[in-house]
């Protein structure tokens, strides 16, 4: 069934668009919704939900969700204990590169939760219309809302914050794209379209730019993914050909189980590495990981000369590892005094220890290898990491 796109009014009303050929009907017409609202998604203001742009280091996207909340937490205003953060899909393959974050209130997606399963749609996604906006620098207007994405952070502002807010974003950026007239009066800038000027073309807008595939975040992600449901009632009328396909079925869901709990396994083992990691370099905080990378973080913050930044240097090396088939990090290990990180890891050649070292030092950072080892079928090369300054 076709996809519906929905809009969450200021009065709490649902406004629902549908395709017709090359047009769009807008009204609260529920028909060919279907079963707990899996195939709606439904827009919100994005006034409360908070758009950055981070790096992440990790190279598989479990471990970006995993490392996304530490990634965040300085940006935020409260503890991101009480924050769930939900992460672009796109990108998730390059451990370097930077990664669209959403951050809300734990208890406003609690909210908006509870009033989608009021309202018969416990399944339906739930996407901020700013994560929508084309990537690049643009004020995009509407009804009582500003969109924006300035150096590819989205956000949403109520113009009743004044002039002056709007000037203080935007006077930076000569290459600024506004949709909008009293924006563009705002900042004395031409426009290149009215941008919205109702709810109804503010969610015709949205969804088209979802229906041609604009790159956008799902809030519902973690523990607020939706939770399908499967209806079997008509199990007991499948033919022969029909019970094959389940079986068929059920094998690919095993395996799909094994692959996950060797995700969850992996995952597990980083959590490992990460409180050892803590434990040898910051003793003093007895394993925590957090203060340790507030220690980190503050000792980076005071500008000190050859401080080798964690997170970076992470990044480096999983980047580098993912050129090397096969090798797998065991340990890390960080030296306060010396300003170092050492890494073991384990190869399928002794020549590829030389090769990522040669990648390593083909970036920021200055690499060394000690002795590598035989260690069963594998190689085992312990690498030194620091900064090149």
């Amino acid at each position: 069934m076709a996809r519906l796109y929905a809009l969450l009014t200021p009065d709490d009303r649902l406004l629902f668009a549908r395709a017709r050929g090359r047009d769009w009907i807008v009204d609260e017409d529920r028909s060919g919704i279907e079963t707990r609202g899996r195939n709606v998604t439904v827009f919100l203001n994005g006034l409360d939900v908070l758009g950055l742009n981070v790096s992440i280091p990790a190279r598989y996207d479990n471990e970006a969700r995993r490392a996304a909340p530490f990634a965040v937490e300085d940006e935020l205003a409260e503890s991101v204990e009480d924050s769930h953060v939900a992460l672009a899909d796109i990108g998730k393959d390059d451990a370097a590169q930077t990664r669209d974050v959403n951050v809300v209130s734990s208890s406003r997606m609690a909210e908006l939760i509870q009033f989608l399963t009021d309202e018969g749609l416990p399944e339906a996604e739930l996407i901020a219309a700013h994560s929508l906006l084309p990537a690049k620098n643009i004020l995009f207007e509407a009804p009582g809302l500003v969109l924006g994405r300035i150096n590819g952070r989205g956000f949403a502002l109520d113009p009743s914050l004044g002039r002056d807010v709007l000037i203080g974003i935007s006077e930076a950026h000569s290459d600024l794209e506004i949709h909008g007239v009293q924006v563009a009066r705002a900042l004395g800038r031409e426009t290149q379209s009215p941008g919205a000027t109702s709810l109804e073309t503010l969610l015709i807008q949205l969804a088209a730019w979802a229906e041609a595939g604009q790159p956008h975040i799902r809030l519902r992600q973690g523990a607020y993914e939706a939770r399908r449901h499967v209806d079997i009632d008509g199990f007991g009328h499948w033919k022969f050909a029909g019970l094959l396909a389940a079986v068929t079925a059920l094998g690919w869901f095993s395996s799909v189980v094994l692959e996950t709990s060797a995700m969850n396994n992996r995952a597990q083992a980083l959590d490992n590495l990460t409180q050892e990691f803590a434990r040898i370099g910051w003793p003093e905080f007895d394993g925590n990981v957090q203060q340790a990378m507030a220690e980190a973080r503050s000792v980076s913050g005071q500008g000190t000369q050859g401080y080798l930044n964690l997170l970076d240097a992470t990044a480096a090396l999983y980047d580098a590892m993912a050129q090397v088939e096969g090798s797998e990090l065991r340990t890390v290990r960080y030296d306060r005094v010396r300003r170092q990180m050492t890494a073991s890891v384990a190869f399928q050649s002794f020549a590829d220890v030389d090769r990522l070292t040669a990648i390593l030092n083909s970036g920021s950072l200055s690499a060394r290898s000690g002795d590598a080892r035989q260690s069963g079928s594998k190689v085992i090369g312990d690498l030194t990491l620091e900064t090149t300054g």
